[in-house]
């Protein structure tokens, strides 16, 4: 949201303009002390971003009545008739089979386009810290190259050596002339597609889309 201009002009405005009801939530992101904008007292991130844990863990329905409107077609919740005649045991054996049927619960991360989010500002994807980390470099090298007279911007691949994005294309003593110009367009390559998807990702935020 840092990087976004249109929320930063929000920010300048004091939370008016046509990002206003995205600021009354998020309010001003241009200070440094991260842990005071989560929220030390007021909880900030974990109020839009965190999960509305499920009440629900296991309720005997004794009328029609108590059968609620949002279990229908909710993959999350799974409601079953149990005829009491028949012994526990057998009973028990029915429910495990139906479980292994019916519970898609798998380890790892669920992927977010299939997950029933209840957070004000559900997640849009599957990504990891190091990934958002990378991609902010490459697009902060890349912006402030932009910024440069024409005459002294650097091509993409000094640009991707200069926050060192790809490990194995960084310039070595030993390198031919051919291995330098292979590590460059790979270099280049690089940079291009962290710092496309790091405008995706920003331009995504004044949308309230994270990440």
């Amino acid at each position: 949201m840092r990087r976004n201009e249109d929320y930063w002009r929000c920010c300048e405005l004091g939370g008016t303009g046509p990002l206003a009801e995205l600021y009354a939530d998020f309010g001003d992101v241009r200070g440094d002390d991260f842990p005071a904008w989560w929220g030390r007292t007021s909880q900030r991130g974990a109020r839009l971003f965190a999960e509305k844990p499920m009440d629900l863990k296991l309720k005997q329905l004794s009328a029609k009545t108590e059968w609620l409107p949002e279990w229908e077609g909710n993959d999350e919740v799974m409601v079953v008739a149990v005829n009491m005649t028949i012994g526990r045991r057998k009973l028990q054996t029915y429910f495990a089979n139906l479980l292994q049927k019916e519970h898609k619960g798998k380890r790892g991360r669920k992927a977010m386009k299939t997950a029933n989010s209840t957070a004000d500002y559900p997640l849009q994807r599957n990504f990891t810290v190091h990934s958002l980390k990378t991609a902010l470099a490459a697009y902060d090298a890349w912006y402030a190259n932009q910024q440069l007279p024409k005459d002294e911007q650097r091509p993409l691949w000094a640009i991707g050596d200069s926050v060192r994005l790809v490990p194995t294309a960084m310039p070595a003593n030993k390198d031919t002339k051919q291995m330098t110009s292979d590590k460059h367009n790979v270099m280049s390559v690089a940079v291009s597609r962290y710092v496309k998807q790091a405008k995706a990702i920003i331009a995504n935020t004044a949308l309230g889309k994270f990440p």
